[in-house]
């Protein structure tokens, strides 16, 4: 089970600054994502420390439990099929593995509570210069576009100190993002 720790800086866009960056990168092919989010009553209250969610891209099905550190977060990656996620959807049967035994053995919530509550359609273009690496996102979620671009880095410094350079190159403002893509989803339907 892949393991690993995303930091990483984020600025919410205006629609002419994310067309201005799409356009400044076109030979850079985009491609799509459907996040489809699990929540329950329980881990709604600890939102601020736990997100859940499946990912489609391409065929590849893929189930993340993010849990907020001091610096970062902690990402536990699970590969899973496609019946998986159509069992959860229809049956509320979580998929086994090891996001659900750090759920369990953390008490983190009830995993026969989880259900789908909602998808966001994100098109994202990744950019790798130098030792990071931006993705340019326009989302889609409950009637509402916005537009991201983050900036991942081994540190919390760089990555803030790149994503602010690159903006800067193309006379874009920063606006740091505190509430990621879960957050903004999860105020839509509450």
């Amino acid at each position: 089970m892949p393991k690993n720790l995303e930091i990483e800086s984020k600025s919410m866009l205006e629609k002419e600054d994310y067309k201005a960056l799409v356009s400044a990168y076109k030979n850079i092919k985009n491609y799509k994502q459907i996040n489809y989010y699990i929540s329950s009553n329980q881990l709604l209250e600890k939102v601020e420390k736990y997100g859940l969610r499946i990912r489609k891209k391409n065929k590849f099905y893929e189930l993340t439990l993010k849990v907020t550190e001091e610096v970062g977060k902690t990402e536990i990656n699970q590969e899973i099929a496609r019946k998986s996620l159509v069992n959860l959807k229809h049956f509320g049967k979580f998929p086994a593995g090891e996001v659900e035994k750090y759920l369990t053995e953390n008490n983190v919530c009830d995993i026969s509570d989880l259900h789908i509550v909602g998808k966001l359609v994100t098109v994202r273009k990744d950019i790798k210069i130098n030792d990071s690496l931006f993705s340019i996102d326009k989302s889609k979620y409950n009637g509402i576009t916005d537009y991201e671009i983050e900036c991942e880095n081994a540190s919390q410094e760089k990555a803030e100190k790149d994503l602010k350079n690159l903006l800067e190159k193309h006379n874009i403002s920063y606006q740091k993002n505190e509430h990621n893509k879960l957050a903004r989803f999860l105020n839509t339907i509450r």
